[in-house]
């Protein structure tokens, strides 16, 4: 099992490097550069030979450029497969019998394959989104639709991607939405340098993220995956969020029975995360990420997988945005901080109120702040950013555990070793583990004094257990032994006799 859970971490590692890749590729798509479009998908296929994006992304270069073209641009240490005879399909000429006639392909993602088109009725470009249903049974796809319905209903908004039109394309959902020829804030925090978008930018795509959000929200609409490649630029560089709700109709960000997590979940609130209400708050705390890495260049935290980013949206405090960016005025700092509150009823009610708060923040009037030490710095990133150092290994036999448990077969794990080697942080994280993958955590801590009842550790667990539910079930759950029990834990259902 140790090995199963470093290949884990290493694919997480990779899977970085390649979506990184085709982000390249995808953008090199839309800008007409077939050389680097070839490139990118070369390299993607270096590391997952079987990527159907590099595929289908290296196979449009070949038709763009011609087969001759393509060698000097990539160079491998492994040969490149061919195209599959799928990747080699002629692309639809038109969508909606006729009505969108394509003029070449944008990209493909994970949740769909996006084409320029030409609606010949209303004589208009138009970017037609054909939505991925592979592998989805029949209620995801009607949830899709309702989802994608939703985003229509939002009507038109300065600061939302105007959906045009909505339709089933051989039982395939579509949508035709207004094109974006600015790319998307994800690409705008590549490109720049050290990836920190300058703050008068940044303020500016916050304050028009927030004009959506809270015309979105106004009409009972959250949006639950809000983040950089969600929202869009105009080739004015005016911000528009997209994809209303279509990601959480697509998003499996819950573990699957591997273990493992799909989705981005660098601005993911802790309560999406965990199963819990999603409210208009929930996209405060996205947009607070959002802020912090267009403001810092790099989202609130980092880790080895999305176990430990979770991990620290739970339970971490995150950096000072000052500790990256020394020139990030306090009130900006402020608010970004309290976007990230762990409690929602702690964040900003509403967007309209972060809104206001973006307004007053005077630019010219920040002073910046001492620079801190390289030291210092690199200190504070080793406590907040989430790089779980020597404990992969106890790790991996915790969560091999779990899943026996899981499973049917009970197990018992005890954590060992002198004070301060880290068993407290480890069994926070698999405490994380755990909820993620559905289980009941229970705590009980023992301490080195006299006059500790015995079995004090176990007795706090079945306290915290026995107080949460009806004492009848609890009586029925437990069996002959409730009684013991229940006395021991003080349960209504079995009080305590008079001593």
């Amino acid at each position: 099992m140790k090995s199963y859970y470093s290949t884990i971490m290493a694919s997480e590692r990779i899977q970085r490097q390649i979506d990184r890749l085709l982000d390249e590729a995808e953008d090199a798509v839309t800008q007409g550069d077939w050389a680097v479009v070839s490139d990118r998908a070369g390299k993607v296929l270096a590391l997952s030979p079987e990527n159907q994006d590099a595929l289908t992304y290296l196979a449009a270069a070949e038709r763009a450029l011609g087969a001759s073209a393509l060698l000097p641009t990539t160079s491998l240490t492994t040969p490149t497969p061919p195209p599959t005879p799928a990747t080699t399909q002629a692309q639809p000429t038109s969508f909606a019998n006729g009505r969108y006639q394509v003029k070449r392909f944008l990209g493909e993602g994970g949740k769909k394959k996006v084409y320029l088109a030409h609606d010949t009725t209303l004589d208009r470009e138009v970017a037609f989104a054909l939505i991925k249903t592979d592998g989805l049974d029949e209620t995801s796809r009607t949830r899709i639709q309702r989802e994608a319905q939703a985003m229509g209903r939002l009507g038109s908004h300065a600061h939302i991607v105007t959906v045009f039109d909505l339709g089933e394309e051989q039982g395939q959902p579509y949508m035709v939405t207004e094109l974006m020829g600015g790319g998307d804030v994800e690409g705008a925090i590549e490109d720049a340098k050290d990836h920190c978008l300058p703050l008068e930018q940044a303020i500016k795509i916050a304050q028009e993220t927030c004009r959506g959000m809270e015309f979105a929200h106004s009409r009972g609409i959250v949006h639950r995956d809000l983040k950089p490649g969600n929202v869009w630029l105009t080739e004015d560089g005016i911000a528009k969020i997209g994809d209303f709700g279509l990601a959480v109709a697509l998003d499996r960000s819950r573990l699957t029975t591997e273990g493992m997590m799909v989705g981005t979940v660098s601005y993911m609130p802790l309560e999406h995360a965990m199963g819990g209400e999603v409210t208009p708050r929930s996209d405060l705390y996205s947009l607070g990420a959002m802020l912090y890495e267009m403001v810092t260049g790099r989202p609130p935290f980092l880790g080895d997988d999305s176990v430990a980013i979770i991990g620290q949206h739970i339970n971490t405090p995150p950096v000072a945005p000052t500790w990256h960016n020394n020139k990030c005025p306090r009130p900006l700092e402020a608010l970004i901080m309290r976007l990230l509150a762990k409690n929602p009823a702690e964040r900003s009610e509403s967007a309209s109120d972060v809104l206001s708060a973006l307004d007053a923040i005077d630019l010219a009037t920040g002073v910046e702040q001492p620079a801190a030490s390289v030291d210092e710095a690199h200190a504070l990133d080793s406590l907040a950013g989430g790089v779980f150092v020597g404990r992969h290994a106890e790790m991996g036999d915790l969560k091999a555990a779990l899943e026996d448990t899981l499973s049917g077969r009970g197990r018992l794990a005890t954590l060992v070793g002198e004070p301060g080697i880290g068993k407290s942080r480890t069994a926070q994280e698999l405490t994380t583990y755990a909820g993620l993958r559905g289980a009941q955590v229970l705590w009980g801590r023992s301490y080195e004094e006299q006059g500790v009842p015995p079995y004090w550790p176990w007795v706090q667990a079945i306290r915290s257990y026995v107080r949460e539910r009806d004492p009848e079930q609890l009586s029925s759950d437990m069996g002959s032994g409730a009684a013991a029990i229940a006395f021991e834990s003080g349960s209504p259902a079995y009080p305590r006799r008079p001593s």
